[in-house]
């Protein structure tokens, strides 16, 4: 049952401030493509001292020393990820441009974050190439491969219902939801040793986890787009994850 909340961001960010001690080092935040300052703008609401780093504009030789230095990983949105990573070689005109210089950083960030206990957050495009990274498959074409009359392309919006049980809906604090919606891949096979969050009312997986999360301090991707709906204040399905995430990095910092 849907129940609204339009005071818990304002909880959640009392808690954090009360609760967590924010080291005096700046947090640096690597993001694998930003695109203006969205996230920034976004991970700013819970703490403006963030050091951001747009990856996908690191020269080469810079990115092992970015690497080392990070406190919490964002793997945006973007383009499809190149199916021959999952298998799926074959399906290759069926999807958008690939950006080879793209995957190959994200692949690894992702990789490097996981072997160092680094929070990691993926969104949209994000979501998918964390599972891809973990030996996950991907629905090459929502529209042609799966039988549904929701929008979940450009700028969509639908249900989403999170999995009782899970982190997620431990940080969202309720059982269903509005979120936005851009994408027209998704998660078919989840990768070993994750598990599903949350899921569109027509069976599309919105979000995947780790199933022991002893495993790692923050480990999640999520298909919408958190940093876009930043406006709705009373959404939990935004600045709640921002400062979940934050708090992880806090807490690694420490």
């Amino acid at each position: 049952m849907f129940r609204k909340n339009n005071i818990i961001t304002l909880l959640l960010i009392l808690f954090i401030s009360g609760s967590c001690q924010v080291p005096d080092k700046q947090p640096v935040i690597l993001v694998s493509k930003e695109y203006g300052n969205i996230m920034l703008n976004w991970l700013s609401r819970v703490d403006n001292t963030i050091l951001r780093i747009n990856m996908y504009n690191v020269a080469d030789d810079s990115i092992a020393f970015w690497l080392s230095e990070a406190d919490g990983f964002i793997i945006s949105g973007g383009p499809d990820v190149n199916p021959d990573i999952y298998g799926k070689v074959s399906e290759l005109e069926r999807c958008g441009s690939i950006d080879h210089r793209r995957d190959t950083l994200e692949l690894k960030m992702i990789r490097y974050a996981i072997e160092n206990n680094i929070p990691l957050l993926g969104i949209c495009r994000g979501n998918q190439i964390i599972n891809v990274a973990n030996k996950g498959t991907l629905i090459i074409d929502i529209p042609t491969d799966h039988d549904t009359i929701i929008t979940h392309r450009q700028e969509g919006k639908h249900m989403v219902a999170l999995v009782e049980g899970t982190f997620l809906s431990e940080i969202i604090g309720q059982d269903s939801g509005l979120i936005n919606s851009r994408h027209h891949q998704a998660i078919e096979m989840i990768a070993p040793g994750f598990r599903a969050s949350a899921f569109a009312p027509d069976g599309i997986i919105e979000a995947i986890e780790l199933v022991d999360r002893t495993e790692h301090p923050f480990l999640m991707g999520i298909q919408w787009h958190p940093e876009s709906m930043i406006l709705e204040s009373d959404s939990p399905f935004t600045l709640s994850i921002a400062i979940r995430y934050m708090e992880a990095v806090f807490e690694r910092m420490n």
